[in-house]
């Protein structure tokens, strides 16, 4: 089996109905150095509603806060109130400054919409 730092490669996700048309950028700067479908991600978040765009900003959030516990990185700017998928779309921009930063992104939004997978 081959060793990724992904959950869930993104070629195995399941998406779902997109609901929404937001245009997202916030991973494009891996599509020329990486094999990875970040379209996937991209779909993710379109198909949830937009009022739901605040819950999956939210435990990103809070899942980086815990890692920032334990690690020396940043963490994502605190945004009250609800957000739509360009605001997320902003604050993922100014959050990502690695590629650190984008597989704890990219692995937060499957642990989101995955929460049942297996780390093992």
């Amino acid at each position: 089996m081959k060793e990724s730092v992904l959950n869930i490669e993104p070629n195995e996700l399941i998406i779902k109905e997109k609901r929404e048309e937001t245009v997202y950028n916030f991973l494009d700067f891996l599509k020329n150095s990486y094999n990875i479908d970040i379209n996937k991600y991209y779909d993710i978040l379109n198909s949830i509603d937009e009022f739901k765009v605040k819950n999956v900003y939210n435990y990103l959030y809070f899942r980086i806060q815990k890692i920032c516990r334990v690690s020396n990185i940043n963490n994502l700017k605190k945004i009250d109130g609800r957000i739509s998928g360009e605001e997320l779309n902003n604050g993922l921009n100014e959050y990502i400054k690695s590629k650190l930063h984008a597989i704890i992104i990219m692995n937060g939004i499957q642990l989101y919409f995955y929460p049942n997978i297996s780390l093992s």
